[in-house]
């Protein structure tokens, strides 16, 4: 019989409330005017492109090697993502009442199937696992840096009405990868778990005070850039979106561990909680980019209202204690 003490319960909230609360002083201060929309932006760069690349670095440099290739829990959480993402965009493109275009199918899908690991997850499963962490974050950014994201991107193309080569296009999602200071973090942060390097100590601590910096400041620009959206658009198309998110993307990963068994209890629960975030927090701008902004944002914030909820749930399925 499924039993929940009163206590775990007010543990597990501990966990989870202080995330979506600084989110929520994100988006008051923001509403309050005291971020500008340029300083939102800026913020999101700064804390994309310097301050999550000192996190995973950090974590990945000072773990086990045997810890970070996991086949197992890569192969569990990309099926799942794909046939979240294969789902919305069947559905949207052909079952939907009004059948969507290929960019605006493949965006919404995006959205059922890729989780904010940066930034929600990594403050959570950092709370509950501690270092342990930063396998399930390294594999899920590596599978979306890799597969996902490239795969939106080719669609929006194909559905752009801009005839482009193959070749071109995999060219441009080459260069943009070779750009990304996360996936290099990766990279570098694996190879010093590999062979046991460290850095210099003063390029040490100047990561690890990067790494200090990163939850709040990226927490906070969640919420302030969630302040300007409205719950405006196609309302079935949000509801669908944010119940592919936060339930079938987590429901898929607890099927296919059945099929694939991970022996590791918090890779196993990890695949699971990561699965039942929110969206990217760049997922708006995808969807602008596809002429579907306001159903994007209004998914996005919504998402970010219920997680709480759905997650705590989750954790308290899962038997998570502290």
């Amino acid at each position: 019989m499924f039993t929940v003490s009163g206590a775990g319960v007010a543990m597990l909230i501990g966990v989870i409330a202080p995330v979506f609360l600084i989110i929520l002083l994100g988006y008051g201060l923001a509403r309050l005017g005291q971020f500008a929309p340029m300083t939102i932006a800026s913020n999101g760069r700064f804390v994309l492109n310097v301050l999550t690349p000192a996190v995973v670095f950090h974590a990945l440099s000072t773990a086990r090697i045997g810890a970070i290739a996991r086949p197992d829990y890569l192969m569990v959480y990309a099926l799942a993502s794909l046939l979240a993402f294969g789902a919305g965009f069947v559905w949207f493109r052909h079952g939907a009442g009004t059948p969507a275009g290929t960019g605006v199918a493949a965006v919404r899908a995006l959205g059922m199937s890729g989780s904010n690991t940066a930034f929600i997850g990594l403050p959570i499963l950092t709370q509950v696992y501690g270092a342990r962490a930063a396998a399930p974050i390294a594999l899920n950014m590596l599978f979306e840096s890799f597969v996902l994201l490239p795969l939106l991107l080719a669609l929006i193309d194909a559905g752009g009405g801009e005839r482009r080569s193959a070749g071109a296009t995999l060219a441009d999602l080459g260069r943009n990868l070779l750009r990304s200071s996360l996936l290099w973090a990766i990279i570098l942060g694996t190879l010093c778990a590999a062979t046991g390097w460290r850095l210099p100590a003063p390029l040490a601590r100047t990561v690890d005070l990067l790494a200090g910096a990163s939850a709040a400041l990226a927490l906070v620009t969640i919420g302030a850039g969630l302040a300007g959206i409205v719950l405006a658009g196609r309302r079935a198309a949000i509801a669908t979106v944010v119940a592919g998110k936060l339930l079938l993307h987590p429901v898929l990963v607890v099927i296919l561990l059945q099929v694939i068994p991970i022996g590791d209890p918090m890779l196993r629960a990890s695949a699971i909680l990561l699965a039942g975030l929110p969206m990217f927090s760049i997922f708006p701008v995808f969807g602008q980019r596809a002429g579907d902004g306001d159903t994007c944002s209004a998914a996005m914030l919504l998402a970010v209202v219920l997680c709480p909820v759905t997650l705590l749930a989750t954790m308290l399925l899962l038997g998570i204690h502290l």
